[in-house]
């Protein structure tokens, strides 16, 4: 069991990320994929499981937790080696990002759109019923007994938070009710404490893995490839910089790419002092819902 150890001045710096990404989620959807035969996932296994590359990579690794440093890469800029693994770091991170093609990306949009829905009723709940509310209700299995978080699980430790606050995180694919906790060992890092959202209704699921197949395509035909990576990237709003580094592209590259999606009135952008940070429209979200796109399957 982790135990996480609050002052005063943590409680005060919690705050929520709607996601840890399309390619943390893959990790967790491949750690469930193993075992989530039964329920709300097994439609979404079947409909590609003849074709998924975990198998060979589930040899060598157990996705959680061994892939845990994948993760965090994708909420921070830190790198990390491929403890416990047998296969190389590039080999981990092309069975990663095939797999997420094939289960992850046709289903992204409405996935992120649940995550999001999360992420604003516990933000609700953090306002009418206090932070301690929302973290003695995360999940049954995780403890809050001021001032401690206990998280079951394999690994054990306790992490004073000491000042750092907290960034919890929802997850869909987090398998059986656990949560995560992703730290790089800096001092002046915040952790990210991903826990398992409560999982969707029947009928929310069969929506959401009814994506079309070739839905994926459609956008990039439309508005070119690398465009609509940028707008896929925007499902959480971002600056120039971050889109930069997350597509691997120069500064003055995005911008070019995001002056065509301003003027599609696909995204907005606005100046913080020395920021840019585009934002994804209504119209855009509606480009993107049912579409999904390899190109977002980048671990860093």
């Amino acid at each position: 069991m982790q135990t996480i150890h609050f002052t005063m001045a943590d409680l005060g710096r919690i705050r929520m990320a709607t996601t840890v990404g399309i390619t943390g989620e893959a990790v967790f959807a491949m750690d469930s994929f193993t075992k989530a035969r039964t329920g709300i996932f097994a439609v979404w296994r079947r409909r590609f499981a003849h074709r998924s590359p975990v198998r060979a990579l589930g040899r060598s690794v157990r996705p959680v937790p061994d892939l845990l440093w994948l993760v965090h890469e994708t909420t921070s800029s830190g790198r990390a080696p491929v403890d416990g693994a047998d296969l190389g770091r590039e080999e981990v991170l092309a069975a990663v990002r095939s797999f997420c093609s094939i289960a992850i990306s046709p289903f992204w949009p409405r996935v992120h759109g649940y995550l999001e829905s999360e992420r604003d009723a516990r933000s609700r709940l953090a306002m009418t019923g206090g932070v301690e509310r929302l973290l003695d209700t995360l999940h049954p299995l995780v403890r809050w007994r001021p001032p401690v978080l206990e998280i079951p699980g394999e690994r054990t430790g306790e992490i004073h938070l000491d000042g750092r606050g907290l960034v919890l995180v929802p997850s869909l694919f987090l398998h059986e009710g656990r949560a995560a906790l992703l730290m790089d060992g800096r001092d002046r890092e915040t952790p990210v404490l991903v826990f398992s959202a409560a999982p969707p209704s029947h009928t929310d699921a069969k929506e959401m893995w009814n994506a079309p197949e070739a839905g994926h395509r459609a956008l990039a035909a439309l508005v070119g490839s690398t465009r609509a990576a940028v707008l896929q990237e925007l499902t959480d709003s971002r600056s120039t910089g971050e889109l930069a580094e997350r597509l691997r592209m120069s500064s003055a590259g995005i911008s070019q790419h995001t002056s065509i999606l301003r003027q599609a009135g696909l995204i907005t952008t606005r100046r913080n002092r020395n920021t840019v940070q585009h934002d994804v429209t209504r119209l855009g979200k509606a480009l993107l819902d049912g579409t999904a796109l390899d190109a977002g399957c980048r671990p860093s």
